[in-house]
């Protein structure tokens, strides 16, 4: 192998694990980072779930609207 090749890869190696390691501050980075992900992710839940009653909801409601305009 190249050595000019070598040399790349190990920096980004070196490079990768700095930036998972995150130096003194990867303690506090990555559980924040995984509680943003969990909020978002339960944003999106709830968001779906509340359309979906939404949606039931509105139908029920043009249901009876046209039953009533029926009736008349």
């Amino acid at each position: 192998m190249h050595p000019h090749i070598k040399k790349n890869r190990d920096d980004i190696v070196s490079n990768t694990d700095s930036i998972l390691s995150m130096t003194e501050h990867g303690a506090y980075v990555w559980p924040s980072y995984g509680i943003v992900t969990l909020v978002l992710v339960g944003l999106v839940v709830f968001s779906l779930r509340v359309l979906k009653n939404t949606r039931a909801e509105l139908d029920r409601a043009e249901a009876l609207r046209e039953r009533d305009q029926d009736e008349t």
